[in-house]
C-alpha cells in the first residue's frame, strides 16, 4: 500500500504516515516487512497452547521452542506461564507437537486450543478476509516475484521487473492477481514489548449459552483503541483469548471492568505480557 493511500484511509498527510512508520522501525516495534504465500494456500492452521512451565530460565525454553518448525509465536506472562502459537498442514502432527512443548517448555498440564479463523469473533481484516474453498495454483513466475518480495515487500514493480527480465506490466498483471485471490500475504515481524505500551493477554470465560460471536464484538466495542482482538477456540466454546495494550494500567483496569459486568461473561482473567518471541517459520 502506498503512503498516499495510507493517508487517505487514516486521513493524515503523507509525511505523518511515513514518519510514523519510520518511528516505529527506528523504536525496534517493527522489525521489518516481508511476504510470503498466505498460510491458508498452503491448507495450515493453528493452535494455541498455554500452560505453567516448570523451567527456571525462559530464555532457554524460547530457544528450545524455536526448533521445531511448527513454532510461530511465543508469549512469556507472568507467574511463569507461557502462551505458544503453533501452525500445522496435517492435523496427525498436533500430537507429537504438543508432547514436545510439554517437554521443551517444562509445561506438564498444558490447555490446547484450536483457533478458529473464520467464525465471526477475529474482524476479517486480522484474518485476511474470508476463506476460500480452493486457491489457484501459483505460476512459477509468482514464486520468482515473491522470492523478491520476502525481504522488501514494497520494492518497485520496475526493479522486480529488472531483475527478472520480465515486463513491469506482466509483473504487476502476477501481483495483482495474488492480491486479489487471497493468495499472498503482507505481514510486519513486530516486538510488542519493545514499545511503550503495557500488553495483557485475556482470557474470558462466558455463559455456556452466550452466542460468542455476538458476546466478542459487544467487548471489543468496549475500546476500540486498547482491546486489540479476541480469538476463540474450535474445542472450547466457552473461551474467548483477547489482547488489551495501553501505556497507563488504569485504562487496562477499566476496560477489565467493563469486560466482567457483561452479561455473558462469568470470568475474566488478565496476565501480562513480558516477553515475546516470533518465529516466522
Amino acid at each position: 500500500m502506498s503512503f498516499r493511500d495510507i493517508s487517505r484511509i487514516l486521513g493524515i498527510s503523507r509525511q505523518t504516515a511515513h514518519s510514523r512508520l519510520e518511528a516505529f522501525s527506528r523504536k525496534g516495534w517493527f522489525k521489518g516487512f516481508m511476504a510470503s504465500p498466505h498460510y491458508e494456500y498452503f491448507g495450515i492452521y493453528a493452535v494455541a497452547i498455554w500452560g505453567q512451565s516448570n523451567s527456571t530460565s525462559y530464555d532457554s525454553v524460547l530457544e528450545r521452542l524455536g526448533r521445531s518448525k511448527s513454532t510461530y509465536q511465543v508469549e512469556v506472562l507472568g507467574g511463569n506461564m507461557l502462551y505458544v502459537i503453533a501452525c500445522f498442514t496435517e492435523v496427525s502432527d498436533l500430537d507429537s507437537y504438543v508432547q514436545f512443548v510439554r517437554t521443551a517448555a517444562e509445561m506438564p498440564r498444558p490447555t490446547v486450543g484450536i483457533m478458529c479463523e473464520h467464525d465471526g469473533v477475529m474482524p476479517e481484516c486480522l484474518t485476511w478476509g474470508k476463506p476460500k474453498a480452493k486457491f489457484e495454483e501459483l505460476h512459477p513466475l509468482d514464486f520468482k516475484i515473491l522470492t523478491l518480495l520476502t525481504d522488501n515487500p514494497r520494492k518497485p514493480v520496475s526493479e522486480i521487473a529488472a531483475e527478472i527480465g520480465i515486463s513491469a506490466k506482466t509483473i504487476r498483471r502476477h501481483l495483482d492477481k495474488m492480491i486479489a485471490d487471497n493468495s499472498i500475504s503482507f505481514e510486519k515481524p513486530w516486538d510488542m514489548t519493545s514499545g511503550e505500551d503495557v500488553f495483557t493477554l485475556v482470557f474470558v470465560r462466558l455463559r455456556d449459552d452466550a452466542n460468542k460471536v455476538r458476546a466478542a464484538r459487544r467487548l471489543l466495542s468496549l475500546d476500540q483503541v486498547h482491546f486489540t482482538y479476541l480469538r476463540a477456540f474450535g474445542n472450547i466454546p466457552g473461551l474467548l483469548v483477547g489482547l488489551i495494550n495501553s501505556a497507563r494500567m488504569r485504562e487496562i483496569r477499566k476496560i477489565l471492568r467493563k469486560i466482567a459486568e457483561d452479561e455473558d461473561v462469568l470470568s475474566v482473567t488478565p496476565n501480562l505480557i513480558y516477553e515475546e518471541r516470533v518465529y516466522y517459520p
